[in-house]
């Protein structure tokens, strides 16, 4: 017979389709709640002595005596030394302590390729040094080993050395679980399923090209050629300010009156309130996001979104808390990934783009524009609209090529002669633009 040659396998950790994530919380008894908050120890133990020995070999050599160690290397000296220096974590499961070190090898490794960025004189997004984890906060694991390692049965989860744990609601996506992270957040556990639904990438859907214009005021405003979407920001932080600063006024009193160390229940109690309130608006949120990029993703066409430089803008004292509250950067997170579920093609204008300064009518672009000025008005043709409607225009009708294609005719400008400088600049539909707003 003639030899049949069979397509390779893939690796167990490279998914076959696309992956889908679904957060469900849980309903542990006491003592696997006890065994979660022992899990998520170990891990904070294993991912500070995989800091500590990474600093030691890098940073105490001189010149070429610097070791970089990669998360293998950290896992195997782990591996060596972990029951000589924590004997009480044999019961536990030691994938737990090995996931963490793979996180913390991602996080060095980060800030690795930033350092390299820096010396070859670019600019990146800034990457810190993994920072410790302390104890009581971000209490979080992951006890998976692969593939399908955790298993899930009705409204049930087995996890490894803590048994079946009952959840609120059923696994949403069928596959295979590919990892699966355990948190507490606001005293509650939940768990973060990965899983390989095996689905192709879904054919490109067709519909209208549409431009998303960001903001505080108004979350997004949406322009498909047609007519204009205002997507309303929730606030949800805003609502709850008054309670958050009750709660605060509250604790402040009791550490006046009893002192810092000396805790009590009714502090104790204060903290767990805060905490839930501060999740309850982190929920609004993100339902809201969830429910508007989903909507728009299922639109089909084509999704542009401008690029935001959203940690910087934080930095502003008077806008940074309305930003945070917001929550740009999470929304446009969601939406590339919607769209990716379902056909959408998705993209993002160049962050140095002035959709805002620009005239959809004519392309004349203004010099400055005050953010009191709600109203576009262009000095031009005398095109008035709504100042997000006109960003969301230009958005929707930005094209990549013609832009790099202005880019470098400014670009030869800019090498004239001095005495050329002066001259007047000449837009893409031909027109002059003004020197100054006067003329």
């Amino acid at each position: 017979m003639p030899s049949v040659s069979l397509p390779p396998t893939p690796p167990a950790d490279v998914p076959r389709g696309l992956v889908k994530a679904h957060r469900i919380a849980l309903c542990p008894n006491d003592r696997q709640a006890s065994l979660m908050a022992e899990h998520a120890g170990w891990a904070r133990v294993a991912s500070n002595w995989a800091i500590d020995r990474f600093a030691e070999a890098w940073f105490t050599g001189e010149g070429e005596d610097n070791e970089w160690l990669s998360d293998m290397d950290l896992r195997k000296q782990f591996n060596a030394v972990k029951r000589d220096l924590f004997p009480w974590s044999k019961p536990l499961s030691q994938n737990v302590a090995k996931n963490a070190i793979i996180h913390t090898g991602r996080g060095l490794e980060a800030w690795g390729t930033y350092k390299k960025a820096l010396k070859k004189g670019k600019r990146p997004r800034r990457v810190g040094f993994p920072k410790h984890r302390k104890r009581g906060k971000h209490m979080s694991f992951t006890p998976t080993n692969g593939r399908n390692t955790i298993r899930v049965k009705g409204c049930r989860v087995r996890i490894p050395a803590i048994g079946w744990v009952r959840m609120t609601e059923l696994l949403r996506f069928a596959g295979d679980i590919l990892s699966a992270t355990v948190n507490l957040e606001a005293d509650r556990w939940h768990i973060a399923f990965q899983v390989d639904t095996g689905e192709p990438a879904p054919p490109e859907r067709p519909g209208p090209t549409i431009g998303i214009d960001m903001g505080i005021q108004v979350l997004a405003t949406l322009w498909d050629g047609d007519e204009r979407t205002k997507i309303e920001n929730p606030r949800p932080l805003q609502k709850a300010l008054a309670e958050l600063r009750r709660i605060d006024n509250a604790i402040s009193r009791s550490i006046k009156v009893h002192g810092k160390h000396r805790t009590s229940h009714r502090r104790e109690a204060l903290y767990a309130r805060r905490r839930r309130q501060h999740a309850r608006v982190s929920h609004l949120r993100n339902d809201h996001h969830h429910q508007t990029t989903t909507a728009i993703a299922k639109r089909g066409g084509t999704v542009k979104v401008e690029t935001l430089h959203i940690a910087g803008m934080q930095r502003n004292r008077r806008l940074g808390r309305a930003l945070g509250d917001a929550g740009l950067a999470e929304f446009v997170r969601q939406l590339e990934y919607q769209c990716a579920w379902y056909g959408t093609a998705f993209e993002k204008v160049d962050r140095w783009y002035p959709s805002s300064k620009t005239c959809s009518a004519c392309g004349a672009v203004k010099q400055s524009l005050l953010l009191s000025e709600r109203t576009y008005r262009c000095l031009q043709c005398g095109f008035a609209c709504d100042r997000d409607e006109n960003a969301a225009r230009n958005i929707q009708a930005f094209d990549p090529a013609a832009r790099s294609a202005v880019a470098d005719v400014e670009t030869r400008k800019s090498s004239r002669p001095h005495g050329l400088q002066g001259q007047r600049s000449v837009n893409q539909t031909g027109s002059p633009l003004p020197l100054h707003a006067g003329s």
